[in-house]
């Protein structure tokens, strides 16, 4: 039986609910609190251990590479620049944490197990003509992660669609199929190459299609990439993940080295890498900057509140805008 992102999130879901029942029977067995108590206990207890991972993670990504995050690029001097000069003041820093687990926790126990069946926000009929988007998630996730911010892509005249990357924790490549099939059913709808907006590993999967696209022999499968909180020299944290789409997202391994040699100049300028100097997940930040690109740095933003941050919503549209722009002589 095949095990699904929507699955897995029910069953963290339920876990959840079951670990603070169990410590609310257990202050009622051991300690003699009353059970309205008692279950305010167990929930704080949760709540307590699932802000203690955000915070875990926050200090893996954001305070340094260690010991697996070798192999990251070296930043342009503008860059570097840009990333001293975004350092977060204690206050900053706990608004980005607290707006962090505000985002895992909405995206996590109940868009993703419970919403992800859910239609995307039609364009409106008389919005201006743009390129339709395809829109990818990440690792160990659904369609589902869109919500917050598709419905900004609908008002601004974008026809979108979500595919599901399934196994859940197969190698990238395999993903390969359910992304070119995607592209070409949309690009015959729409009667134009669509525009793909990837997050996190969905990034990784969009590059590793077209590339196969190309070796194929295949026409242009689309009009240009958007990624968000992408790692595209890998990730700290894919050293502890499951999978083999975690395998290749360590940092600085070989098939992402191979993925990189796959593109070229013309590859790299339709791509535009969206990111945060405070990623929770993707870190070393480094990691997001793809040379050839056009980049874009923002700060105290982590990496599930890159899908709903007024900020990244913004620079996401302008994103598609610029790509929509240089892809349109070529439509007409």
């Amino acid at each position: 039986m095949k095990l699904t992102a929507t699955a897995v999130r029910r069953i963290a879901v339920a876990m959840q609910l079951g670990g603070a029942y169990g410590v609310a029977l257990a202050l009622v067995r051991q300690a003699d609190w009353n059970w309205p108590a008692a279950l305010a206990g167990g929930i704080a207890t949760v709540l307590v251990l699932f802000a203690l991972s955000v915070a875990m993670a926050f200090a893996i990504s954001v305070g340094g590479t260690g010991a697996f995050g070798g192999g990251m690029p070296i930043l342009p001097a503008a860059l570097q620049a840009h990333r001293a000069a975004s350092r977060l003041g204690p206050r900053q820093a706990l608004l980005c944490y607290l707006r962090e687990c505000i985002a895992v926790f909405r995206m996590f126990n109940w868009l993703q197990p419970f919403r992800h069946r859910r239609p995307l926000t039609l364009a409106p009929q008389d919005a201006a003509a743009r390129p339709p988007v395809l829109l990818v998630h990440g690792y160990g996730c659904n369609r589902a992660v869109w919500l917050d911010l598709q419905p900004a892509l609908a008002a601004a005249g974008y026809r979108c669609e979500a595919v599901d990357l399934e196994p859940m924790l197969a190698d990238i490549d395999d993903y390969g199929d359910t992304l070119l099939v995607a592209i070409e059913a949309l690009s015959r709808s729409a009667g134009r190459a669509p525009l793909l907006l990837c997050h996190s590993m969905g990034g990784l999967a969009a590059r590793a299609a077209l590339a196969r696209a190309r070796r194929e022999g295949r026409p242009a499968a689309c009009a240009g990439i958007v990624t968000l909180g992408t790692p595209h020299h890998g990730c700290t944290l894919a050293s502890i993940g499951s999978g083999a789409n975690a395998r290749q997202m360590r940092c600085g391994n070989d098939w992402l080295q191979a993925l990189a040699r796959a593109e070229g100049p013309a590859d790299r300028a339709a791509m535009v890498s969206i990111f945060s100097w405070h990623d929770s997940i993707a870190g070393p930040a480094e990691t997001s900057w793809l040379a050839g690109a056009h980049n874009v740095a923002l700060a105290g933003i982590g990496h599930v509140s890159l899908l709903r941050d007024p900020r990244a919503v913004d620079a996401t549209l302008s994103a598609l805008d610029r790509l929509a722009h240089a892809a349109a002589p070529a439509a007409s």
